[in-house]
C-alpha cells in the first residue's frame, strides 16, 4: 500500500543505535516501563518511536489515537508475543484471544454480565466482605492486601460455582490459583522467561508453571465434569450459566476447554484487578483524612447499621468516585500493546506492518492535559464540569471498543458496595506517614503490604 508522505504527520523518534541501544534500554524499557516511557514521551510527545534492533515500537498515548486503535482500526491489529505467553495459562479466553474467535465468545458470554444479573451478585458480594471482617477484632491490625485478596476470592469463587461445591474444593481452587497466577507474574518481569514459555523450553520456572497450571486445572475440569454429569440442574453461578449459552448464529454450547478459558480469565480479571482497585482506595482514603471523614459519613447516612444493597449502588456518589479516582492513579491493568497485521495509518501517522504500538495507561491518567492536578487524589473532580469535557480515551481503566472488560459493572458494584459494607462497620486507620510505590508488573501491585488498624464503629 502505498501513502503519500506529504499527507502524513511527522512521527518524533529517539535515536536507534543498533544493538547498543538495545544494551543500553532494552531492560529498563522492559523492567521500569512507566519511567522508560514516561521519560521518552516527555522529550518526543504523545506518539511517537522508541523502536529497538528488528522491532518496531511506538508509545502512543493521544487518547484521538488510542481510541481508534481500540474501536475503529481494531480489527487491523492482533495481540503481542507477550499475549500469546500468556495463553498458555489463560487459554484462549476473552483476555487474550483474538478476532473473530474474541467477538463470537463474547457475544455469547454478554447475557451473564448484563446489569439485572450483576445486580444479583451484589448480595455475595456483601456477603464475603461481611464474613472477612467476622474475623478482625476491634483494634488489630490488619493486612488490607490479604483481607481484600480475601473478599475478591470469595466473590469470584461464589459467583461462579454458587455455595453448591464441597467446601474442600472451593479451598483448593482458592490456594492453587495464587501458585499459577504468581509464577506467571514472576514470568512476565523476564522477557528470557516470555520467551522459553512461548516456546516451552524446559527451564525450571517453565516446568514450574505447567505443573501449577496442572494442579489448577485439575480442580476446574473436575467441577465442570460434575456440573456435565448433573446437566448443570439447579447449579447455581456463573459456571452453570456459561454451560447453557448457544451461540445464536450456530446454537453450539461452548466445549469444555473453552469454559475453562473463561473461568480461568474470571478468576484473574474478576480477582487480581479488583483486590488492587480495592486495596489502593484504602491506601488512598487512609492517608487523606478530610475525604475519609465524608466518605464515612456518606456511608453511615446511607446505610446506617444495616449492609449495603444493590439499590445503594446508585446513592453513594462519594464512595463511587473514590474508586474511581483510585482507578484513575493506579489502574490494575497499567498497560497495554497491539500489534500491526497491516500498514495502517492513524489520524495521519503511518505505522508499518508489525508495528507493536504500545499505551501505558497509568501515564494517559496522570497526564496533566485532562486532569488538573493530576498526582493528587481528588474524588470530587468526577463532579466538575471540567472533567466532562475531557476525551473519552484519556480514562479506560477497564479498556475500550470491543475489548472493553466485560465485567466492568461486576467490578463497580463490587468496589463501591465492599467499601461500603467495611466502612458501615469498621474506620479503618493508616500508620501516620505510610506510603508505598507502585510495582507494575502483571498488574499494578503495591511494594509493600498495607496494614491498617480497624476501629469497630
Amino acid at each position: 500500500m502505498q501513502y503519500k508522505c506529504n499527507a502524513l504527520k511527522p512521527i518524533p523518534k529517539r535515536l536507534l543505535i543498533p544493538i547498543i541501544t538495545d544494551l543500553r534500554e532494552y531492560r529498563q524499557a522492559a523492567n521500569d516501563t512507566i519511567s522508560y516511557s514516561r521519560d521518552i514521551v516527555n522529550k518526543y510527545g504523545d506518539v511517537c518511536e522508541a523502536s529497538f534492533t528488528g522491532i518496531k515500537n511506538y508509545f502512543i498515548h493521544d487518547p484521538e489515537v488510542i481510541k481508534e486503535i481500540l474501536t475503529t482500526q481494531s480489527p487491523k491489529f492482533k495481540r503481542t508475543k507477550l499475549f500469546r505467553a500468556f495463553r498458555k495459562f489463560l487459554g484462549n479466553g476473552l483476555f487474550t484471544a483474538d478476532d473473530p474467535y474474541h467477538k463470537q465468545q463474547r457475544r455469547m458470554i454478554k447475557p451473564a454480565f448484563l446489569p439485572q444479573r450483576v445486580e444479583g451478585y451484589a448480595e455475595a458480594m456483601v456477603q464475603c466482605a461481611t464474613e472477612e471482617m467476622s474475623t478482625w477484632k476491634d483494634g488489630e491490625t490488619i493486612n488490607i492486601n490479604q483481607a481484600m485478596t480475601n473478599i475478591t476470592l470469595n466473590v469470584i469463587t461464589r459467583t461462579l460455582f454458587g455455595s453448591s461445591l464441597p467446601a474442600d474444593t472451593i479451598e483448593a481452587v482458592r490456594d492453587r490459583l495464587p501458585a499459577a497466577f504468581n509464577v506467571m507474574s514472576r514470568i512476565v518481569e523476564n522477557p528470557f522467561y516470555v520467551y522459553c514459555l512461548e516456546k516451552e523450553i524446559g527451564i525450571p520456572i517453565v516446568k514450574e508453571f505447567f505443573k501449577a497450571r496442572a494442579a489448577f486445572d485439575e480442580i476446574i475440569h473436575g467441577i465442570i465434569a460434575s456440573y456435565r454429569k448433573d446437566n448443570g440442574n439447579e447449579k447455581p453461578g456463573l459456571l452453570a450459566l456459561l454451560m447453557s449459552l448457544k451461540d445464536e448464529d450456530t446454537g453450539m454450547g461452548m466445549t469444555d476447554e473453552e469454559i475453562r478459558d473463561e473461568v480461568i480469565t474470571f478468576f484473574i480479571a474478576g480477582h487480581e484487578t479488583t483486590t488492587l482497585a480495592l486495596s489502593w482506595s484504602w491506601y488512598l482514603i487512609g492517608g487523606h483524612q478530610q475525604v475519609a471523614n465524608a466518605f464515612y459519613e456518606e456511608v453511615k447516612n446511607v446505610i446506617g447499621d444495616r449492609l449495603p444493597t444493590a439499590k445503594d449502588y446508585q446513592v453513594l456518589p462519594l464512595t463511587k468516585n473514590i474508586f474511581k479516582e483510585a482507578l484513575r492513579l493506579y489502574p490494575p491493568a497499567w498497560t497495554f500493546a497491539r500489534e500491526a497485521m497491516e500498514d495502517i495509518v492513524i489520524r495521519d501517522y503511518h505505522f508499518p506492518k508489525g508495528a507493536i504500538l504500545w499505551t501505558v495507561t497509568y501515564l494517559v491518567h496522570h497526564n496533566e492535559k485532562y486532569f488538573e492536578n493530576a498526582e493528587e487524589f481528588i474524588p470530587s473532580r468526577w463532579d466538575t464540569e471540567q472533567i466532562k469535557a475531557i476525551p473519552k480515551y484519556a480514562y479506560f481503566p477497564f479498556g475500550g471498543g470491543n475489548r472493553m472488560c466485560i465485567g466492568e459493572g461486576f467490578a463497580w458494584m463490587e468496589g463501591v458496595l465492599v467499601l461500603a459494607a467495611i466502612a458501615s462497620k469498621f474506620r479503618l486507620h493508616m500508620p501516620v506517614g505510610f506510603t508505598t510505590a507502585i510495582n507494575p508488573v502483571f498488574t499494578l501491585k503495591m511494594t509493600d503490604d498495607l496494614l491498617m488498624k480497624v476501629e469497630r464503629i
